[in-house]
């Protein structure tokens, strides 16, 4: 590999042997080598290499104008967040959150204090991104010396989730995921409202349907939604199921009608007797 630039003491972008550009990571490499030298594959510690083109001049140009004493914290950070993650994360998740982290710390700077509208829901319905989100906030303070709030782990969480939800260009999946978090919310207040009680939100079948919320929106936003013929099945649903069944059919109306007033989009029958098996899990007494 060649040396083709350095970006701080211990990243540099370099040229594999297939004309492939990466960053390549290790400790003090600034001190060891100059631009033109080879770099020898003891030294290095980790090879970044980011496939999209976009992607990868954006990171590098993150990491060569951060300032010196936040870049590789942060670095390690975002390297932290797609490490804890058990699923793939699109690769753009190493310039957004770089970007999000580094925005912060200067506001940190500044005395300016932004609020987190939705850390409740983020916290509420995606617990393993907020966990993650946690970590990597306390780790940045940590090294730092620092004191980012609260909100921040949400945010991380947020760029996590966003991460999943498409590969699609950032601002579409910002979108998305913004919107999810809200319907997510109205979905779950339209439920409480309609059953006139409480959710247990430790059981088993709330998360069950959490989750089955998250691919439903996630399908439905991308107009991917399950569009085989349920129609017959849904129809015995109404007639021929059970009292629980029935009234969950009532409630999933009332969801369609929100959906098609947000969006103007319908669910599909099979979609919607999906709905109804969860939320008749989820509010079985």
């Amino acid at each position: 590999m060649v040396v083709q630039k350095i970006l701080n003491n211990n990243l540099l972008q370099v040229k594999g042997k297939d004309g492939e550009e990466m960053i390549a990571m290790g400790k003090g490499l600034r001190f060891s080598y100059r631009v033109g030298d080879q770099l020898k594959e003891e030294d290095v510690e980790k090879i970044y290499l980011l496939k999209d083109e976009k992607n990868k001049r954006d990171y590098i140009r993150l990491l060569e104008d951060a300032p010196a004493e936040y870049a590789e914290v942060i670095q390690d950070a975002v390297e932290m967040a797609n490490r804890r993650m058990s699923c793939t994360l699109n690769e753009q998740i190493f310039v957004t959150l770089f970007d999000h982290l580094i925005y912060a710390l200067e506001r940190l700077e500044k005395g300016i204090v932004l609020q987190n509208r939705m850390l409740w829901e983020i916290r509420k319905f995606y617990p393993k991104e907020y966990l993650v989100g946690t970590e990597v906030l306390e780790y940045i303070n940590r090294e730092l010396g620092v004191e980012l709030p609260e909100a921040e782990a949400g945010n991380i969480a947020f760029h996590l989730v966003n991460a999943q939800i498409s590969s699609q260009e950032n601002s579409t999946s910002a979108q998305n995921g913004m919107l999810m978090v809200k319907m997510l919310k109205d979905i779950f207040q339209i439920i409480q409202l309609y059953y006139h009680y409480q959710i247990d939100e430790n059981s088993i079948n709330y998360s069950r349907f959490v989750i089955h919320m998250q691919f439903f929106l996630q399908r439905l936003l991308e107009d991917k939604m399950l569009e085989e013929d349920g129609a017959s099945i849904y129809e015995s649903v109404l007639t021929e199921g059970n009292a629980e069944a029935k009234k969950a059919a009532g409630c999933v109306e009332q969801i369609r009608k929100y959906i098609r007033n947000l969006l103007g989009k319908e669910i599909s029958r099979e979609e919607q007797i999906y709905l109804i098996v969860h939320i008749t899990r989820m509010t079985s007494r």
